[in-house]
C-alpha cells in the first residue's frame, strides 16, 4: 500500500441501525485533520428517513436501487449533492444503497 492510503472494504464494515429498515456502514471517520465522512446507506423496501436538513455539503450517489428525497426519483448511477441549508426526505419504495460522502464532516 503506497504511503498515505488505506483501504475499507464495505463488506467487511459492521452495518449498525439508523432508523428502522435503514442501516449504516462508516467506510471513513472524520478527524481533525481531514473532517470528510463516507458511509454506505442501505434502505430496506419501504424505509424512510424522515426530514434530513444539512448544515453543511452532502454528496449521495446512488449504487443500488432507487432512492426518493421527497422531490424526485434518483436511479442506480445518479448523484446528488446537497448544499447547506438543504432538506430532503430520503425514502426507498423498493429498497436501495447509497454511497454518502460529507466532505466537510457531520
Amino acid at each position: 500500500m503506497p504511503a498515505g492510503f488505506s483501504v475499507t472494504t464495505i463488506q467487511d464494515t459492521p452495518a449498525n441501525a439508523v432508523v428502522d429498515g435503514i442501516t449504516m456502514r462508516l467506510l471513513k471517520e472524520g478527524t481533525a485533520e481531514d473532517p470528510s465522512v463516507v458511509m454506505e446507506l442501505t434502505f430496506a423496501p419501504g424505509a424512510a428517513f424522515g426530514e434530513d436538513r444539512h448544515a453543511r455539503p452532502e454528496i449521495l450517489v446512488v449504487t443500488e436501487g432507487v432512492l426518493s428525497d421527497g422531490h424526485a426519483d434518483h436511479p442506480k448511477g445518479s448523484v446528488v449533492v446537497g448544499s447547506p441549508g438543504s432538506v430532503h426526505f430520503p425514502r426507498s419504495a423498493d429498497g436501495c444503497k447509497v454511497l454518502v460522502v460529507h466532505p466537510a464532516g457531520v
